[in-house]
């Protein structure tokens, strides 16, 4: 009976400790980390479990001007349309999130917003566009192609205006993904484990063994979050070769001549990858430096090139902070300023007040 009682007694000691335990973890760290509950933060903090990077902020805009989504158009004519990923569609959240909004208030212009379509090459999606009269019928003077440093892979396929989409693959582009919805999650998860599992192995590893975030020291604050010294970034991708950057190039200006034929200037962004722009800045460099960047600025173009490696580094050699957010892989409001301040644009007689 005794022996009993002392296992019970044990055991709801045990069970009350696990509880607590995972009380204070998820009050005190957690909750904030993987829930929106308060404000909303960056995937890489989430993904690591690295609170000392976490930027809180939620989606606001005070721009006089807004882009128009796609899901809202209604055929007006539109002088602009901008087609990309995540970069494109606002997903760093926070104040002023899109790019295209700055552009639209800097120029005055009407800009359209299409999300590309994920299992395809963007130029195949724009040159369906263009194929099918869509563009044309917008009016539009500007197609702006925004997407991360790694799409060009796609970009680099053979006969990259040849295919035609389907009325499936049509649809897909009036699904805009423009938000990430958290699950809910109870204080009792194993994230809980996980955070205090990573805070012992990143001591001993730059992403912890199994996590798929790295961490990197700048030689110089560089956020304002209270890790401002800390850089997290997934995993540097494959930089693409001499003659792969040549065929991208090559595609584009295909691309271009196409949209030419319809009044249209092609602009090409490509969005420099966080640990790219980052590395000069860093104790001790993981990875070799891109070149993607480096061998396209000198290839002859029928489009108009935004170099977003070039601009946003001049952010940083001025010493402004948080050009990317410490906590995710996205760029701030200020990258997006700085970039549609840089783009050389025909401005409507409608002109905007400047942000």
């Amino acid at each position: 009976m005794m022996r009993y009682r002392r296992f019970a007694l044990t055991f709801v000691i045990a069970l009350a400790l696990f509880v607590t335990g995972n009380y204070v973890i998820w009050k005190s760290v957690t909750e904030d980390l993987i829930t929106d509950r308060h404000y909303d933060g960056g995937d890489l903090s989430r993904m690591g479990y690295l609170p000392g990077s976490k930027i809180y902020r939620r989606n606001t805009t005070d721009l006089t001007r807004r882009h128009i989504r796609i899901e809202e158009y209604d055929g007006r004519r539109v002088d602009m349309i901008t087609i990309g990923d995540s970069f494109s569609n606002g997903r760093g959240g926070g104040y002023n999130r899109f790019y295209q909004d700055y552009i639209a208030t800097l120029n005055g212009f009407d800009v359209l917003n299409i999300p590309r379509h994920n299992d395809l090459s963007p130029l195949v999606s724009i040159a369906d566009l263009a194929h099918s009269g869509f563009l044309k019928k917008t009016g539009a003077r500007y197609l702006l192609l925004g997407v991360s440093e790694k799409a060009w892979r796609e970009m680099a396929g053979s006969d990259p205006l040849g295919n035609s989409l389907d009325d499936t693959a049509r649809q897909a582009f009036k699904r805009a993904d423009y938000e990430a919805a958290l699950p809910r999650v109870a204080f009792i998860n194993n994230g809980n484990f996980k955070f205090l599992l990573n805070a012992l192995l990143y001591r001993f590893s730059d992403h912890a063994v199994f996590s798929q975030v790295y961490r990197a020291q700048l030689i110089k604050p560089l956020f304002t979050a209270r890790d401002s010294r800390t850089l997290l970034y997934l995993r540097y991708r494959e930089t693409p070769g001499h003659e792969q950057v040549v065929r991208v190039n090559d595609n584009l200006n295909q691309l271009a001549e196409l949209l030419g034929h319809q009044g249209i200037t092609l602009i090409f962004m490509p969005c420099v990858d966080k640990y790219d722009l980052y590395r000069p800045y860093l104790r001790s460099p993981r990875y070799a430096p891109g070149t993607f960047f480096e061998e396209l600025r000198p290839l002859p173009k029928r489009y108009l090139f935004v170099d977003t490696k070039m601009i946003l580094n001049d952010l940083l050699l001025r010493g402004e902070k948080d050009v990317y957010y410490p906590d995710d892989t996205h760029w701030s409001w200020k990258a997006s300023r700085a970039l549609a301040r840089a783009i050389p644009l025909q401005q409507n007689a409608r002109k905007g007040s400047a942000p």
